[in-house]
């Protein structure tokens, strides 16, 4: 029996750039999102007159360009001058102020950071910057255990633009008093992709990602339509990969219908994040709760305030990240005593 007979040889392939298909790809062009873009730019532009300049929160549902659109303005941004330094932290696995203090470090080329503590850094950090501009982007910031490293960039940093990412629409009438005082952002809140759009984005991102004129367009509508209902761009190109890869795996030189529709069959697979992408506190919490089942979130937070020593506040919002996230469940139920408890698990696949 010869397992590989129906695969395509080693020279054949349907992907020429497989990455096309990440969630993080930045394109060439950003489709869509031109309004938000030179907003954001806008916001930037005082920078580039060598005065501190206004600072932004991006608002949306996942898989909507939020994140995109950032990273887009600050590499235009990087085209533009060298006298501005870029600086993208991602709140999922750098939520501490002394973690992002030490990625701030890494990404302006500081390395005198042995057995210093977070204002020495904090201080260093800003010696450097304040010589230049800054544009922050904080993506999930929601996730950040406290606002405080928010408080010191504004407090510290002379010319700057602060642009914070959230799923969470109510996010800012959350935080801190003095931070909300300071920041006083404009609000840019994006709207999900219609369908045309959503087909505009998956027939960009083939072109990129695989061989000209390998795909039927029944494939590309089966796709497109399940992309547009659950309004996430990822699942797109989640679908897209699968798709691509079944067809390969079958021998096929074409791209069909067929392909798609096994493709969506797998779609319970596909989780935005997974352990690997999680900083090491949300996979301990991951692991607490697959060896603890089923305990309440009170019961659990013990356990994590014996290693993290943080605040329940603290630990209810990793939890909701993950329950976001498709990871973890969060159930209802009522206590012996009659009262309302929430229990945890894992979600199976």
């Amino acid at each position: 029996m010869n397992l590989f007979k129906d695969m395509l040889s080693d020279e054949e392939s349907l992907f020429i750039n497989p990455d096309a298909l990440d969630y993080d790809y930045l394109p060439k062009l950003l489709p869509y999102r031109e309004d938000q873009q030179f907003h954001l730019a806008s916001c930037i532009k005082p920078l580039f007159q060598g005065r501190t300049a206004g600072n932004v929160l991006i608002t949306g549902k996942p898989g909507i360009g939020k994140t995109a659109a950032a990273k887009f303005v600050l590499r235009e941004m990087e085209f533009e001058t060298d006298k501005i330094i870029p600086i993208y932290i991602n709140c999922w696995k750098k939520d501490t102020s002394h973690k992002i203090v030490l990625e701030i470090c890494q990404q302006i080329g500081y390395k005198w950071i042995q057995n210093k503590k977070t204002d020495e850094l904090m201080k260093n950090v800003a010696e450097l910057i304040n010589k230049k501009a800054a544009v922050f982007v904080f993506d999930e910031v929601d996730k950040l255990d406290s606002e405080q490293i928010i408080y010191q960039l504004l407090e510290d940093i002379y010319k700057k633009c602060i642009i914070l990412i959230t799923n969470e629409k109510d996010w800012l009438i959350k935080i801190d008093d003095r931070v909300r005082s300071r920041l006083i952002p404009d609000v840019i809140e994006f709207k999900g992709y219609n369908q045309d759009e959503t087909k505009g984005i998956m027939k960009q991102r083939i072109d990129y990602a695989f061989v000209p004129n390998v795909w039927d367009d029944e494939a590309i509508e089966s796709l497109v339509e399940k992309a547009s209902e659950v309004e996430d761009i990822r699942v797109g190109m989640f679908l897209l990969r699968q798709t691509g890869q079944i067809a390969e795996n079958k021998g096929s030189r074409k791209v069909l219908k067929e392909h798609a529709e096994e493709a969506l069959t797998k779609l319970y697979d596909f989780k935005v994040l997974n352990s690997k992408d999680l900083n090491e506190e949300d996979n301990d919490i991951i692991k607490m709760i697959k060896d603890n089942e089923d305990k309440s979130s009170s019961e659990m937070y013990e356990l994590y305030n014996k290693k993290y020593d943080k605040s329940y506040r603290t630990f209810q919002r990793r939890l909701k990240g993950l329950d976001d996230a498709g990871l973890i469940k969060i159930t209802e139920d009522m206590s012996d005593k009659g009262g309302k408890i929430s229990r945890l698990s894992i979600v199976k696949k």
